[in-house]
């Protein structure tokens, strides 16, 4: 079935994937964006370079009457959270709302699926870590995501807005067919540094040594930014088309496989090279490990990870960088 999709943030690392995976499910995919970038772009069926919670993009979205809004739009970066909390709420939370506020009004109300993210776990006591884990974010971003998912709930329970909030864990790789999609350079998270360390030929450096994991390093659930997407194909399906089911979901995407820090750092050295690997101090408010349980996922959406080994994931970024 052709549905008519809006993706917000739609040139970024998720949200084109997100857009490219809708438009190969014969979907209409029009993209907003407050960036431009062409790569991105491709078959795409409309983009409008704006924000996503300015008067234009919103009206676009009346006038669009769309089936499906996935909110991938908003700002995503931890560390940065800390020092300027103001540009996170502003961005995650009252644009939101001022979306969500118009699609309240609409006669057709489209369904939300929305970028949520494991940073609403801050530190888990347990792991894998599964949906019914504390929520106990510990920084401005974390906070905002799990902000939006009780608001989604609210508006589900007031509005009749029907929603799904994927809780990512650690999105990596590119697109893994023609590797014309991926994260642009600058990255944060280890895949990429490490990658753009070898690339560039010089030196890495891995934060702690001293984490209470196997081998000393931070240990994380890696997910490959495809599968990522195909979940949001399967989630609008749920939602509407194979058995619809309204309501206000959450639910974790991950493997429940641990990779650590040494471990992705030791994979790039023996297959592209690095030239010199030594250790820093841990990152403050990194926890030990933060392993999903996406069970849940798998029972309602048969969401099962296909490209999410490690070696398919830096071998795709790889590519995506190299190319």
């Amino acid at each position: 079935m052709n549905r008519t999709v809006v993706v917000t943030g739609g040139c970024g690392y998720i949200g084109s994937h997100v857009a490219r995976a809708f438009k190969q499910n014969n979907d209409t995919v029009h993209i907003i964006d407050q960036v431009n970038r062409e790569h991105t772009l491709k078959d795409i069926d409309g983009y409008l370079i704006a924000d996503f919670a300015s008067d234009e993009a919103l009206s676009l979205i009346v006038n669009l009457e769309p089936d499906v809004v996935v909110h991938c739009a908003g700002t995503s970066l931890v560390g940065p959270s800390m020092t300027d909390p103001a540009e996170y709420y502003t961005n995650n939370i009252v644009k939101t709302i001022a979306l969500l506020n118009v699609v309240r009004h609409m006669s057709k109300r489209p369904v939300i699926l929305f970028s949520s993210s494991a940073s609403v776990y801050g530190v888990p006591d347990t792991w894998p870590t599964d949906e019914g884990s504390d929520i106990q974010p510990i920084s401005p971003y974390g906070a905002t995501k799990a902000m939006t998912e009780r608001i989604l709930d609210d508006y589900f329970n007031a509005y009749d807005i029907h929603s799904m909030c994927f809780r990512y864990f650690n999105a990596a790789g590119a697109e893994p067919f023609n590797f014309d999609l991926g994260q642009e350079p600058g990255a944060t998270h280890i895949v990429a540094r490490a990658l753009e360390a070898s690339i560039a030929d010089r030196a890495f450096t891995i934060n702690g040594e001293d984490y209470d994991t196997d081998d000393g390093t931070c240990v994380r659930d890696y997910v490959h930014v495809w599968d990522l997407a195909r979940a949001h194909i399967l989630g609008v399906n749920y939602l509407l088309d194979d058995y619809p089911q309204p309501g206000a979901y959450v639910l974790n995407l991950g493997t429940r496989e641990g990779i650590s820090n040494k471990q992705i750092v030791d994979y790039v050295f023996n297959k592209y090279g690095l030239p010199f690997v030594n250790y820093g101090p841990r990152r403050s408010g990194d926890p030990d490990a933060l392993v999903a349980d996406a069970t849940q996922a798998k029972n309602l959406l048969n969401w099962v990870p296909e490209h999410s080994n490690i070696e398919t994931i830096i071998d795709s970024a790889h590519k995506w960088y190299t190319k």
